[in-house]
């Protein structure tokens, strides 16, 4: 018996050692997660009471329908927003993601989420993995990312010089993302696509 009593503590450290509950994120962080929330959450109030204490409601209010308008009847201004949307969402889609498959750190640290930009087949982020994650834990991780970003496939790239820093392309529209053009036919940059 006493021989197995430290084989069952290796086994009991070996499980928790496996499940790493997430940290919860400093304020920095969640001000840096939040950023385009809180930055709406703000400034839009702030702007409406300042353009309507100085030029009165009745601009305002034509001013935000024009704008309504700008957004729904011209293609690339609606392409353009809606990309921004769908960016903000995958970053934090892809934080969930990380949390969900264990691509944690032994403190419980996720990625970080550096910049994320639309594309023609979806969207591209770039991740900083903290010491102790690596770019292979990510690519263990495509199916649950793919399933967190409502994508089709999540394929991840590492740098070619910076072994910390990782791409995540998101592919929404699998055909597009396979061929390399975009929208109106024209070839992504090949320094940009990442791949080869």
């Amino acid at each position: 018996m006493r021989r197995e009593e430290p084989v069952a503590r290796q086994v009991s450290t070996t499980r928790r050692a496996a499940i790493i509950p997430a940290a919860r994120p400093g304020p920095l962080a969640l001000i840096w997660w939040w950023r385009y929330e809180i930055g709406l959450a703000l400034c839009v109030p702030i702007a409406a009471v300042w353009a309507m204490g100085t030029l009165g409601w009745y601009w305002v209010v034509l001013a935000v329908a024009l704008l309504a308008l700008l957004v729904g009847a011209v293609p690339v201004v609606r392409a353009g927003v809606w990309g921004r949307i769908r960016c903000v969402f995958t970053a934090h889609r892809i934080r969930s993601g990380c949390v969900e498959a264990l691509v944690v750190n032994r403190r419980g640290r996720v990625p970080h989420v550096l910049w994320t930009a639309a594309t023609p087949f979806g969207e591209r982020a770039w991740l900083w993995c903290r010491t102790g994650t690596t770019v292979s834990d990510l690519e263990g991780a495509t199916e649950v990312l793919a399933v967190c970003c409502l994508a089709q496939i999540v394929r991840v790239t590492a740098h070619p010089r910076y072994p910390a820093l990782a791409l995540v392309e998101v592919v929404r529209e699998e055909k597009v993302w396979a061929d390399g053009t975009g929208r109106y036919g024209r070839r992504e940059s090949p320094l940009v696509a990442g791949r080869h």
